[in-house]
């Protein structure tokens, strides 16, 4: 079964190999594993903590497209036409996960985005930053004045905006605030997990209202509190858990897989899904646990096709 990963941190890889002497990490490393996992549509993130200005966002923005496009088999999606062509080749969607690099000129700085082909993008990643609060930030700070106009030039170029790590706060300014497409990259039910980092019930429920989707993530301390659960039928738990609670056509999947982490070990991962080789394992314990073919297809990529080709059509 296909599958559209809607959140790996590739542009962090990029980074980190090109200092150890690897220009070609997305063609020789990460392109096999997603021909292993069946992985066929990616959003590939530029993945930034806090503590970056935005010539280190440019470079890493540059520095994965320019990877992308080396690779043969794999189409930078630059148009609805790139993400629906059914050609074999893997699709890469590029996505930004924190923008703590824009300090100043919001709109020059996203349209600036825009141009190097991201379509996805989060304000924040756990920290505080000129446009947004993420969830280890103060809990009554939420989405600034620079914020809003980086919104608003996002829903006048039909960038996505990702809520994975925005506090409640930041949640329900950017809610309240009028956005042209909300999802969650990689999020759980915080119903079923306590954790910061998932999505209550209510907020589930309003990005549904808004034909958003909600990818299902497998980092451990997402899917239960307790080790014994950290696997791939607890995870699926958070898929049932959101069937019922925002509906089938709703949910998709953000693996968020650590591997290529130096300090992967710290992070974890649940049983048997540990990497992208690994993906249908997931795919195996959806129809395990019940759901027939025509589900799994959607949650699987139908779902995530649908919201992200929105974003390669016309402008407002």
């Amino acid at each position: 079964m296909k599958l559209f990963d809607l959140h790996a941190d590739i542009g962090y890889d990029v980074m980190e190999e090109k200092t150890k002497g690897d220009f070609h990490v997305v063609k020789n490393t990460h392109a096999k594993k997603f021909d292993q996992g069946q992985i066929a549509y990616v959003a590939m993130a530029s993945f930034f903590e806090g503590k970056e200005d935005w010539t280190y966002m440019q470079d890493m923005i540059k520095s994965l497209r320019k990877q992308i496009e080396e690779c043969v088999d794999i189409d930078l999606v630059l148009s609805k036409e790139d993400l629906l062509n059914d050609n074999g080749h893997k699709k890469a969607v590029m996505s930004v996960e924190g923008m703590c690099g824009i300090k100043d000129a919001p709109r020059e700085k996203i349209r600036w985005m825009y141009e190097q082909g991201v379509r996805i993008a989060s304000f924040c990643w756990n920290d505080e930053n000129a446009l947004a609060t993420g969830v280890k930030g103060t809990i009554t700070r939420g989405l600034t004045d620079m914020g809003k106009e980086a919104l608003d030039e996002m829903n006048k170029l039909h960038i996505i905006v990702d809520v994975s790590h925005a506090n409640e706060k930041t949640f329900w300014d950017i809610m309240n605030a009028n956005p042209w497409q909300v999802i969650a990259t990689h999020s759980n039910l915080r119903d079923l997990c306590d954790h910061p980092r998932n999505l209550w019930k209510k907020q589930a429920q309003a990005i549904a209202a808004q034909d958003g989707v909600i990818g299902v993530v497998c980092a451990p301390g997402f899917v239960s509190t307790k080790k014994e659960e950290q696997d791939i039928p607890h995870l699926v738990a958070h898929v049932k858990a959101l069937k019922e609670c925002i509906g089938i056509e709703h949910i998709a999947v953000g693996f968020d897989f650590m591997d290529f982490y130096d300090d992967a070990d710290i992070y974890g991962a649940i049983t048997d899904l540990s990497n992208a080789t690994q993906a249908q394992n997931f795919v195996d314990e959806l129809y395990h646990q019940g759901f027939d073919a025509s589900q799994v297809e959607q949650i699987c990529f139908k779902n995530a096709i649908h919201v992200v080709s929105k974003a390669y059509e016309n402008r407002l």
